[in-house]
């Protein structure tokens, strides 16, 4: 009867993140284009995180679309801004790849290395800095420093991260109708599941007074 009991729970429980992460993925849809795409992406995918940060903290209590609204307009602007950073430096990196060609020799592999180590360097922001956002209170700046360390700091569970990404992005490029539905909450849940994990354990070495990377 408990077995029973248990695997009914646990079904339940998989069926509302399915319409937990459906609702949300719409929602984050609908505020970017209110926002007109440019301006909506950045405050929508912060308003986003929040809403999972309280489900994953296991807050149910709340109505989803007001606090989701209420998000979007408290954040539009640093989210902008981040938005904003994020783009300039992905333009940067893609003038690189196309300037990859006019070089050769023993410069061409000091070009390629520091592309290399400059789009990793920024794939890892692009992976922590908004999870980092609605976790901890500070400026833009610290935020992509932190974002940054976490990211160098713990490698194996940043590399367990991407890998999850990539296979939630995998899916929706063969199942395009999951992608309207998951692409971006998908995303997000992954990111800000381990990082929900990961900001733990570095508040448990804080507090015992040590920080262990992986």
């Amino acid at each position: 009867m408990n077995l029973e009991g248990g695997w009914t729970g646990g079904f339940y429980r998989i069926c509302e993140w399915i319409y937990r992460l459906a609702y949300l993925n719409i929602l984050w849809l609908f505020f970017t284009l209110l926002g007109f795409i440019v301006m909506g992406i950045g405050p929508s995918t912060l308003a986003m995180y929040s809403i999972m940060r309280k489900w994953i903290n296991g807050e149910d209590d709340f109505r989803v679309f007001p606090t989701f609204s209420s998000f979007f307009k408290t954040g539009f602007k640093q989210a902008n801004v981040i938005g904003l950073i994020l783009t300039i430096v992905g333009l940067f990196i893609i003038v690189d790849v196309s300037l990859l060609g006019y070089f050769d020799g023993a410069i061409q592999y000091i070009v390629v290395g520091s592309f290399t180590t400059v789009l990793i360097l920024y794939m890892l922001v692009m992976l922590y800095i908004f999870p980092v956002v609605v976790q901890y209170e500070n400026t833009t700046l610290q935020h992509f420093k932190s974002a940054l360390i976490i990211g160098v700091s713990f490698p194996i569970r940043t590399l367990i991260t991407a890998i999850s990404v990539m296979s939630v992005l995998f899916i929706c490029v063969i199942f395009p109708a999951v992608a309207l539905l998951y692409l971006g909450s998908g995303f997000c849940f992954i990111t800000m599941f381990f990082s929900h994990h990961l900001f733990k354990k570095i508040n448990e070495q804080q507090i015992a007074g040590t920080v262990v990377a992986d």
